[in-house]
């Protein structure tokens, strides 16, 4: 199958991903650049939200299900808009603003010196060269749109998408490990949205999956990443030029999550991160445009907005909680600073900070994992993670050097402003604490209670330092091309001086030939896409290669084999649609689920067993002899099962026994239906049933 191919199921995750989020915000009057960005994570939000919400009023959750719903909701926010502006509801006046002249990305941008055509280029610029590049290296990763990373964890997601599109209950309150015996709450706004492109489309899950992870990395972080931006340092064609080409620059994320694990719901709760972190800035008065004035709009939206970031994984919220502390702080300081002026609350804004400080640790507390399955350890020293997240290099990487320089360069200016941009620096200094302390300090409670949220994982909190790295380092980028255009400035004011005390008749003739101010804006332009391919050299080559490794599908593949591949694809031609098949999830088997569209007993590598699926698991082998095999193989309708050898992904304590006599063919009443190399498919022929 070519990339060309996939344009459907691209298209399909298009309109999943953002239709019912450009509806609903068009409908509450949001635009331009606001309108882009939140779509894709109002958009989650409905979908995680429905999924949730369906299964108790009996409706199935499909495609249908999905757009009826987005309608309607649309239609109720228009209405609602409607009756807010025509009773001229004052507290909600800024309803009607957030999509027309109040919002300061809606005001004419400031030119800067710049050409017209130019400054409304400059956004779409910032989008589309991240685009550019990401989705060119995901799509190079990949190689081809049905292959599938090669990790442990992908049994669960591409699983869990197969279950959600078979049976159309996408709750996270029940997705669990995917079985009756096993129901729990697991993040699935990640799940729920590819599944629908998969009962839409038809689209094999792996090549679903695919391509959603290329939408979300390529297009859904880019555009909050600027997002973020416009609300942090200011709604500035350079600053926002730079958001988006340095966005593409970063291994710890977008790649990093695609690399390693491979962690699918924190690629897309961390891809819509900004987003919300930017809302927050917004809401609580502390953008450029808004001082200290609260923004009733942007509250709504976050609130809009937080329900499918935590359905995509709730460490995602925490990290929020986190990053946002300080902003909440710097609003409470601000107070402070100026209590003297009319309409301050400082005391209000004292006591707020501490109300949300003990609702962080709260959640900081209750919302964590079992540590059960944390087995991360500290690998280096402190002064070795210091640097690597100055450089933008966690986990080992090659330091980014140009990253180095902006964010060092951004460090310094906000320290020179630090009465106003202290916060900005803070929201540093908690991701980089908190990745310092993951991947250097020992072992013990304080580690656990700082990082436990994430399992204790180095990499996990290495995909969040983008997040607050980007705002110094486009602060870095700002004020390095700043300092280009007065030099430049400065040297043809310089020169056209010498040449007026030398000859001022000459000096009237070259006056036009001396750089013009328009000039140096445009080179800070060219400079910043200089720089965007700068971040691209050798910081990104080691997590590109992992990329390529954990995805290539060769003969001794970790995970699937070519052979073992080539047989699940024969599977649907063997089995019948009702059957279950049986088989070791951890040398791949249970992807039969994903692949050839047949249950199986144990769709995930973890998860509670009823005793029915543990004795299939550990004595399939013996239903030539055992009535009781045979009794639960007919419960189960469970009479065929799947031999990929020895090689696991996964080694477990205990290895499953059921299968032992499959080896050398010498348990009875049991046929080798298919085989493809060394893997084989059986089916039972003692029990009654078959």
């Amino acid at each position: 199958m070519s990339w060309w191919a996939t344009a459907p199921a691209f298209a399909s995750t298009l309109l999943v991903f953002f239709g019912p989020g450009l509806l609903v915000l068009a409908a509450a009057g949001v635009r331009r650049l606001s309108l882009a960005a939140l779509s894709a994570p109002i958009s989650m939000s409905i979908g995680s939200c429905l999924a949730v919400v369906l299964p108790f009023i009996g409706v199935a959750y499909n495609p249908v299900s999905y757009l009826v719903f987005s309608v309607c909701l649309a239609a109720a926010v228009l209405l609602a808009r409607r009756i807010l502006l025509t009773k001229g509801a004052a507290g909600f006046a800024s309803v009607r603003r957030y999509g027309d002249v109040a919002l300061v990305d809606n005001q004419p941008l400031p030119r800067e010196s710049l050409p017209a055509w130019v400054v409304r280029m400059l956004v779409p610029v910032a989008i589309a060269f991240p685009a550019a590049i990401i989705g060119t290296r995901y799509i190079a990763a990949f190689d081809a749109p049905g292959n599938f990373s090669q990790t442990f964890d992908n049994v669960y997601h591409l699983n869990a998408i197969r279950h959600i599109a078979e049976t159309q209950n996408g709750s996270a309150l029940t997705l669990g490990n995917l079985t009756e015996g096993s129901q729990a709450f697991y993040p699935a706004a990640m799940h729920d949205l590819m599944a629908l492109v998969v009962m839409m489309t038809g689209t094999a899950v792996p090549v679903a999956v695919n391509v959603g992870t290329i939408a979300l990395g390529a297009l859904v972080w880019p555009l909050s990443c600027v997002f973020l931006i416009s609300r942090i340092v200011g709604y500035r064609p350079i600053p926002l030029l730079a958001a988006g080409v340095l966005c593409a620059g970063m291994s710890g994320f977008p790649y990093m999550m695609v690399a390693f694990g491979v962690l699918y719901p924190n690629h897309a709760a961390i891809a819509v991160l900004p987003v919300a972190l930017g809302l927050a800035v917004e809401a609580l008065g502390m953008t450029p445009a808004r001082r200290r004035s609260l923004s009733i709009s942007a509250g709504l939206l976050a609130a809009a907005v937080l329900p499918g970031l935590a359905l995509a994984h709730p460490s995602t919220l925490i990290a929020l909680l986190a990053f946002a502390g300080p902003v909440v702080a710097g609003r409470a300081v601000r107070e402070i600073q100026d209590a003297k002026s009319e309409g301050s609350r400082p005391v209000l804004w004292g006591v707020l900070f501490v109300v949300y400080a003990g609702i962080t640790l709260v959640a900081w507390l209750k919302v964590r994992p079992s540590l059960a399955f944390a087995p991360w350890t500290p690998f280096q020293s402190n002064a070795r993670a210091i640097g690597e997240v100055l450089g933008s290099a966690p986990m080992g990487a090659t330091t980014a050097w140009v990253l180095l320089i902006l964010t060092v360069a951004g460090i310094y200016v906000a320290a020179r402003q630090f009465r106003t941009m202290w916060w900005i620096l803070m929201m540093f200094v908690v991701g980089g604490v908190l990745y310092m302390v993951v991947s250097s300090w020992s072992l013990g409670w304080f580690r656990t209670f700082l990082t436990g949220v994430w399992y204790n994982d180095s990499f996990r909190l290495a995909a969040l330092l983008p997040v607050v790295t980007l705002p110094l380092s486009v602060l870095g980028a700002e004020w390095l091309t700043g300092l280009l255009r007065r030099t430049r400035k400065a040297q043809a004011v310089e020169g056209e001086g010498a040449i007026r005390s030398a000859n001022p008749s000459i000096a009237r003739k070259v006056r036009g030939a001396v750089p013009t101010v328009t000039g140096s804006p445009l080179a800070s332009v060219a400079v910043l896409l200089v720089l965007g391919l700068g971040t691209q050299g050798g910081t990104l080559a080691g997590v590109q290669d992992r990329m390529e490794e954990v995805f290539a599908l060769e003969e001794d593949s970790p995970l699937l084999t070519t052979d073992e591949l080539a047989l699940l694809q024969r599977v649907p031609d063997l089995v019948p649609p009702g059957d279950v098949i049986v088989g070791n999830p951890r040398t791949g088997a249970s992807l039969v689920y994903a692949f050839a569209d047949r249950r199986t007993i144990a769709p995930h590598i973890f998860g509670e067993r009823t005793d029915a699926e543990q004795a299939l698991l550990d004595h399939w082998d013996e239903a030539g002899f055992n009535v009781a095999v045979c009794d639960a193989i007919e419960s189960e309708r469970a009479y065929w099962a799947l031999d990929f050898g020895d090689q696991e992904i996964v080694p477990g304590d205990e290895p499953y026994i059921g299968f032992r006599a499959l080896e050398d063919q010498s348990a009875p009443g049991i046929s080798l239906v298919a085989e493809e190399g060394d893997a084989r498919l059986y089916r039972v022929d003692a029990c009654t049933g078959s």
